[in-house]
């Protein structure tokens, strides 16, 4: 499924040069792309820029609008989480937390670099990484 992303991300250098306002239609197709990336290996916020740049939109809007959509996303699965928390012990308590601030700073960082691949206009690069890493695990596998 790497690969299939890797294709998702190169076909926005194919896509609609129009720029046009984010509105319900933009949003639902984005909505639907999110959706798609609950299979193993397809990329949530690399599907929703790349459904949102389909549609017309800027490419930075698209990839803020991705951002904010991951929201309830994250939220949604922490709560899920949330009862695994109960009765854990002190010092797993802290290796928690020491995982959850060093993902959220790895995760911060890995948006900045989103965005600003986004906004000069290399966002197809990621593209070539998942065909790099969808070959490697293809490889591994067989």
């Amino acid at each position: 499924m790497l690969i299939v992303t890797a294709l998702i991300l190169l076909s926005t250098r194919w896509a609609t040069k129009r720029i046009r306002p984010m509105g319900w239609h933009p949003a639902l197709i984005m909505g639907l792309a999110q959706a798609l990336a609950i299979l193993p290996g397809i990329s949530r916020s690399g599907s929703t820029i790349s459904a949102g740049l389909h549609t017309g939109i800027e490419p930075s809007e698209a990839a803020e609008f991705s951002f904010l959509l991951a929201i309830p996303t994250i939220g949604g699965a922490a709560l899920l989480k949330s009862k695994d928390l109960i009765g854990m012990t002190s010092e797993m308590a802290v290796q928690y937390s020491l995982g959850a601030i060093v993902s959220f700073v790895t995760s911060l960082a890995a948006v900045y670099l989103v965005l600003a691949a986004v906004r000069r206009g290399k966002f197809q690069y990621f593209a070539y990484y998942c065909f790099v890493a969808g070959g490697v695990g293809l490889y591994l596998f067989f």
